[in-house]
């Protein structure tokens, strides 16, 4: 199962966004999609309807893990999945399949396992894609985890990141799992300072699509690149791309 988090200020479903929920579909995901956005339009709704199998539109408070908390809430049966991803569509992509990822995490035995890890504030595995596995899944600490979360308002994003993202790691560490990403940063930069701004999504994120089969890009290194007129490398590279358009970018198509 998938709990996906999107907001749109215009309640559009992007291209992206479809996209995204495409490929999840096709790996034989359930996709509960949990909508913030300030308006819901039927007719954008309908065009995704093939690809989830729920639809919830609610309140914008809480960010990302509280519309994942909703989605399990309103999930009957959640705890039968063997596997549950939260995501968000704060990435464009995939711009390679995510069946490769999937098919080397069967081989590992981690619990929880991201695509990508950070030492900004502490090490942690990055929130915008996260896979629990079944041994998690079915544990009280899963349970503990969801029911205990507050619903923060959105000034307070970055107690919610110091609370869910960097604590998240933190309490499935604590509680017995085994944690790690498909990329870690170590094996990018073995000098870890702490005290830098050390996201390798926007640091690396040319590297780690060229060399890693990374999947995705980030929104706001996407925005950043604009803004310092930086965008032609990613034209370059996406315009080789069979798998994923250039025109999904809306920033970009819209620049």
């Amino acid at each position: 199962m998938v709990l996906f988090s999107t907001f749109n200020i215009k309640g559009k479903v992007t291209k992206n966004l479809k996209f995204y929920l495409k490929n999840l579909y096709e790996l034989g995901s359930d996709i509960v999609l949990v909508d913030t956005s300030p308006i819901s339009l039927p007719q954008e709704i309908e065009s995704i309807k093939p690809y989830i199998k729920h639809y919830i539109w609610r309140q914008n408070i809480g960010y990302d893990f509280g519309s994942w908390k909703v989605g399990l809430q309103e999930t009957k049966g959640w705890e039968e999945y063997n596997q549950i991803v939260v995501t968000n569509d704060s990435i464009y992509g995939p711009i390679h399949s995510l069946r490769p990822i999937f098919e080397k995490f069967q081989t590992t035995d981690f619990d929880v396992w991201g695509l990508t890890d950070s030492y900004e504030f502490e090490h942690h595995i990055m929130s915008y894609f996260l896979v629990f596995e079944s041994s998690v899944v079915r544990s009280e600490s899963f349970k503990r985890f969801w029911d205990s979360l507050c619903y923060y308002p959105t000034r307070f994003k970055k107690l919610l990141i110091l609370a869910y993202e960097v604590g998240g790691t933190k309490y499935w560490v604590s509680n017995g799992f085994k944690v790690g990403s498909y990329i870690e940063y170590k094996n990018l930069n073995p000098n870890i300072n702490p005290s830098y701004y050390i996201n390798p999504t926007h640091i690396y994120w040319d590297k780690i699509i060229k060399n890693y089969a990374f999947p995705f890009l980030k929104r706001d290194l996407v925005k950043e690149l604009i803004t310092k007129d930086l965008t032609n490398e990613l034209e370059v590279l996406l315009e080789t791309n069979q798998y994923y358009r250039l025109e999904n970018i809306d920033l970009i198509s819209k620049s």
